[in-house]
């Protein structure tokens, strides 16, 4: 009877103990997202308006919202998002969770996100901080674009068809092709290039073909000596008659 027993509980335990793994292993999470909609957001720190957000599972019933394991908000219809201002809760570290019922009584959990609230005046410190060496670093890329191009552009003669990297451009102003060097600062519009033919400073974008093929012929129009007309032997037969008559 003992024996008996001891297999039946044996063989629950085989049965249920699986069930109850399988369960625990396959307990879905709750996706928690923190979305900015306005202010300032990097390494872990936060400030300005934000939104809690869930995405909308199957069945999902309520979500409720947690900062720091207090309850703050309770959603209980699509979409389950939550808006706060960081001002509404005190500077430095906090503790953002939710929790999810299913209309089939699953309770979801979230991951937790932490983050660090900081005051406005902390942000615009940030801020700066963040700025001044980018503004630093574009300014020494943008002197290096200045320089390299004119100094490697004054020991190299201008050459049809040779338009490297960054393509050919067409000068405003001499409507001469010359070739764009790719350190040169690209402002949007075109990059910022000096003219080798008439040495002016402008913004110009990439030429196409035709363009260049029509500024290639202005330039060797304007690079060939111009035609020198042999004077006839009627003209020179009369020009020595007229100095015979010259005292």
């Amino acid at each position: 009877m003992k024996s008996k027993t001891f297999l039946l509980l044996l063989m629950m335990a085989l049965f249920v103990m699986p069930g109850i793994a399988s369960a625990q292993e396959n307990d879905p999470d709750l996706p928690l997202k923190l979305n900015r909609n306005f202010g300032y957001g990097g390494l872990g720190k936060i400030q300005g308006r934000f939104t809690l957000e869930v995405e909308t599972l199957e069945n999902l019933s309520r979500v409720e919202f947690f900062v720091d394991e207090d309850l703050i908000a309770s959603v209980e219809q699509a979409p389950f998002e939550y808006q706060f201002h960081t001002e509404d809760y005190s500077p430095g570290r906090h503790v953002f969770s939710a929790i999810g019922y299913t209309s089939d009584n699953l309770v979801l959990h979230s991951a937790q996100i932490s983050r660090v609230l900081l005051t406005s005046e902390d942000a615009w410190a940030e801020t700066r901080q963040m700025i001044i060496p980018i503004l630093g670093v574009v300014g020494v890329v943008t002197l290096i674009g200045l320089v390299v191009p004119f100094l490697l552009g004054r020991k190299k003669d201008f050459k049809i068809g040779a338009y490297g990297l960054a393509g050919g451009a067409i000068c405003p102003r001499c409507e001469l092709p010359f070739s764009r060097h790719i350190l040169a600062p690209n402002l949007l519009v075109g990059k910022l290039a000096r003219c080798p033919h008439c040495g002016k400073w402008s913004i110009v974008p990439q030429a196409t073909g035709k363009r260049l093929e029509e500024a290639e012929a202005r330039f060797r129009a304007a690079d060939s000596p111009l035609p020198v007309e042999s004077p006839s032997e009627e003209s020179l037969n009369r020009l020595l008659e007229e100095s015979r008559f010259e005292e």
